[in-house]
């Protein structure tokens, strides 16, 4: 969709949307299993990421900390990660390197795969001979405003972040998506500092788009209701509310960005003016409108048309001439007689039998279309990579769509305002919004309990264990103690963490949990105030770190008889291996 064409109205046309999604890759259940075996039967755990390139498609497989590929026949592999979460492996065979929640993906026309590595705070890159290395990021969380271009300090002195420099000697802070354009040029987006970046050929790297207040010239805002900014000497100004979740670059250069805080799609041209494409009802004049709740990913089909997955609204969109309708999962909301992108009027096309059914997405997160004319989405929360045909369907135009408070609650029932805001701001970068009352449980929240990865320890060695729940419900339980069983060798060492991660990908801190040790270590207690899906406080998972220490005169071998209990529900099996001292 381009600019001009987001500021028209068009005629309802044709829908696009070919069939409720089908699975590509992974079986629905949590886990890490499959390779060697057809992708459909494997195991993902919530991939964040799909793309495209070299006959093949590539998986960030968020939870497993690695990269997956599914080739031509169908048949899962590895190709990045050992399990492990770590820092480990460059120069050497990417399947034996230690990854930190991959969390975005795209293909080289070289046939090179970047990945952002997120909790690593770096860009690397699996080449064609399946090597691993970093392009970008030395590994400490950078922040601060970007850098001046064309002059002022140099690379890696002032605020630090390294603009101007090698990308490898520069500081990123929780790189969240990646795009490359044909010329080899790479994006990217930072969920921590909100910014995007650019990787020249060349390896030097620079900010192009940044957050009000980081940017390091004089240019327009696209937060304010103009239509955008222009680089002057430092770079695009996106507003305050600003997050780079998703980014596309087009066959003419032109880089799509995806922004969960603004609720909006903005678009870089290549020279330097940023502009809003759409965005929710009340956002900028001159967008097109679409009533979305937290646009996350993009994807451009070989006909220019745009699609965006919206994560919160468990929905992907498609926005060509000016028109956007929902192609796949739940079907938006309709208005009659509301205001279009153009300031005239347009009708809600459809009626109940023209609406979307496909209701089997559940937080996408990643998009990509294949030569095949599909679209693939990365369906995080069912744990799969689902397509969906783009050829003739029903489908749901929703044009120029504007509704009321009231409208939209009794059409979508459950969806509430928390799920449409973007509350994605850290360390103070975006405000919080108004509190919501929290509706009432009608039922028991439902929980998964997981582990997130099986451990290897040698004898006397320390390693983390993560405890993963998840819900899609919300839950507040207020103050709960949580059980573990260590086991079989294992003792745990009193250390505990936790984490939330949103449905934009960005990782919190969690509260200040508790913890008791007893049985000499081989239980632990943790009291913690747990949250889920609750108002100001969006998060779908909640990861518990624990120290663990392997007994030096444990006997090597896997066991099985770990135990989990979460507020007391039923409990999950913890597992881990220990190693004689001729493994490694």
């Amino acid at each position: 969709m381009t600019a001009e064409a987001a500021e028209r109205p068009r005629p309802t046309d044709a829908p696009d949307g070919g069939g409720p999604p089908v699975t590509v890759a992974g079986n629905g259940t949590p886990g890490f299993s499959g390779d060697g075996g057809p992708a459909p039967d494997g195991q993902l755990a919530f991939p964040a990421d799909v793309a495209v390139g070299e006959g093949a498609v590539f998986v960030a497989d968020h939870a497993n900390h690695r990269v997956r590929r599914i080739d031509g026949t169908g048949t899962l592999t590895t190709v990045a990660g050992d399990g492990l979460r770590g820092f480990a492996g460059d120069g050497a065979d990417a399947v034996r390197a230690r990854l930190g929640f991959p969390s975005a993906l795209a293909v080289a026309p070289d046939g090179g795969v970047f990945f952002a590595d997120e909790m690593n705070h770096r860009i690397r890159r699996i080449d064609p001979s399946g090597v691993i290395g970093t392009v970008a990021g030395d590994g400490s969380r950078g922040g601060g405003v970007a850098g001046v271009a064309g002059g002022g300090e140099a690379a890696g002195e002032g605020d630090g972040n390294g603009d101007g420099g090698p990308a490898d000697r520069a500081r990123l802070d929780a790189p969240c998506a990646v795009a490359v354009d044909r010329a080899g040029v790479l994006y990217v987006g930072e969920a921590g500092t909100p910014r995007v970046r650019r990787i020249d050929g060349d390896g030097v790297i620079s900010t192009v788009v940044t957050a009000s207040g980081r940017s390091g010239g004089s240019v327009g805002s696209v937060g304010s209701g103009g239509s955008g900014g222009s680089v002057g000497p430092g770079a695009a100004d996106a507003g305050e509310a600003f997050l780079p979740a998703g980014l596309a670059v087009d066959t003419a250069g032109r880089l799509y960005i995806a922004d969960p805080v603004g609720r909006r799609l903005l678009l870089l041209g290549p020279d330097g003016t940023l502009r809003v494409l759409a965005g929710p009802p009340d956002g900028t004049a001159g967008a097109a409108v679409v009533d979305w709740g937290a646009p996350c990913a993009v994807a451009i089909d070989g006909e220019g048309a745009v699609y965006v997955a919206d994560q919160t609204g468990h929905r992907v969109w498609r926005l060509a001439d000016g028109a956007a309708r929902v192609v796949a999962g739940q079907p938006a909301p309709q208005a009659h007689g509301t205001t279009g992108a153009a300031g005239g009027t347009s009708e809600a096309a459809g009626d109940a039998a023209h609406a979307v059914v496909h209701t089997a997405l559940r937080y996408p997160c990643g998009l990509a279309v294949d030569p095949a004319g599909r679209l693939l989405v990365a369906d995080n929360s069912h744990h799969r990579i689902a397509a969906v045909p783009l050829t003739t369907a029903l489908s749901q135009e929703t044009e120029g769509e504007r509704e009321s408070e009231g409208e939209r609650e009794a059409e979508t029932g459950s969806e509430s305002e928390v799920e449409r805001a973007a509350d994605t701001a850290q360390d103070g970068d975006a405000p919080e919004p108004a509190p919501v009352p929290e509706p009432a449980p009608t039922s028991p929240a439902r929980l998964l309990v997981r582990q997130e990865v099986g451990l290897e320890v040698p004898r006397g060695g320390s390693e983390l264990l993560h405890v993963r729940v998840s819900s899609t419900d919300p839950w507040a339980p207020g103050r709960v103690e949580h059980h573990f069983a260590a086991p079989t060798g294992f003792v745990f060492d009193g250390r505990v963490t936790c984490a939330y991660y949103r449905a934009d990908r960005t990782v919190l801190p969690g509260g200040a949990p508790t913890a008791t040790v007893g049985d000499d270590g081989r239980s632990l207690t943790v009291a913690d105030e747990p949250r889920l899906n609750t108002p100001g406080h969006p998060a779908a998972a909640l990861i518990y770190t624990l120290g663990v220490r392997a007994l030096g005169d444990a006997d090597p071998g896997r066991y099985t008889d770990g135990r989990a209990v979460i507020a007391g529900r039923p409990e999950v099996r913890l597992k881990a291996s220990i190693l004689g001292d001729d493994e490694d």
